[in-house]
């Protein structure tokens, strides 16, 4: 894709209404954040390396037990030029500042192409609902996940489910562990709502807190399903010192800025930036 014309990502600004959605749910459905082109663009560098059925071999991480859940392939807002463009949108990185709630500066973290398999498929499987808060140990302050259908995805696929509201809970432990579920199902049930699987299509994005509980069902249907999701935080968030794969072996001072190049800001407040 090296010697393609990389188009504007054309992210567009969200809504005082969407920002307000965010706000009481945890989560928000923006349609349309970026044109169907470009998403189709995203798509054919995703089946570069996964394949039109998304089973050619790859290199990618190995997910621990418990969290095979889709393939993986860590990356590609650094390596594939249509998706730097994108991950390091500073649009995209106005938005999030709007998002979390206050004019901070943004710094992207990690992002990953995400594919579960057709039905029938080795990482076909429901995601089990829990939250994104095992993952960010390493930085004090709140982090917001994008989440872009490449394709359409149909409710059948696997699509996200949220429960609303359930942000306003915090850190509610590791709800992998049935026993830990189990105890905060009553409260989940009187104070929360599950939505229906959402329907996505290309170019639409869900974005959530890491507190929002999220999972989905299994692929049921005989298409892959092809998304794209990244991580990011406000650029002033300091780094605890905790162990992490995002982390660990970076040289990073602990309560110290997350200052790495592999961690770009991509926005600052009052700075003209040009997309």
């Amino acid at each position: 894709m090296s010697g393609e014309t990389i188009v504007d990502p054309g992210v567009r600004a969200v809504t005082d209404e969407e920002v307000r959605f965010f706000f009481e749910n945890g989560w928000v459905k923006l349609e349309r954040l970026i044109s169907r082109d470009y998403a189709a663009q995203l798509l054919k560098g995703a089946k570069g390396l996964f394949g039109d059925d998304g089973n050619a071999p790859n290199d990618e991480p190995e997910l621990p037990e418990g969290y095979r859940w889709f393939r993986t392939h860590v990356g590609l807002g650094d390596s594939d030029p249509h998706y730097r463009a994108l991950a390091t949108s500073p649009t995209l990185g106005r938005n999030f500042a709007r998002l979390f709630g206050r004019e901070s500066s943004i710094r992207k973290m990690r992002d990953s192409l995400l594919l579960k398999h057709p039905a029938g498929g080795v990482m076909a499987e429901p995601t089990r609902y829990h939250q994104d808060t095992l993952q960010n140990f390493f930085s004090e302050a709140n982090t917001l996940n994008i989440w872009l259908a490449l394709d359409e995805v149909r409710p059948e696929q696997g699509a996200l489910r949220f429960y609303s509201r359930s942000h306003k809970l915090g850190n509610l432990g590791n709800l992998l562990n049935p026993e830990i579920w189990e105890g905060w199902a009553s409260c989940l049930e009187e104070h929360c709502t599950l939505t229906d699987p959402i329907h996505l299509l290309p170019g639409d994005v869900t974005v959530h807190s890491h507190f929002t509980i999220h999972g989905t069902g299994a692929n049921s249907s005989p298409h892959p399903r092809w998304s794209w999701g990244a991580l990011y935080l406000p650029g002033d968030a300091r780094y605890t010192g905790a162990q992490s794969p995002f982390t660990d072996g970076l040289g990073l001072e602990a309560f110290g800025p997350l200052d790495h190049p592999a961690f770009p800001i991509i926005y600052s407040p009052g700075v003209r930036h040009a997309e």
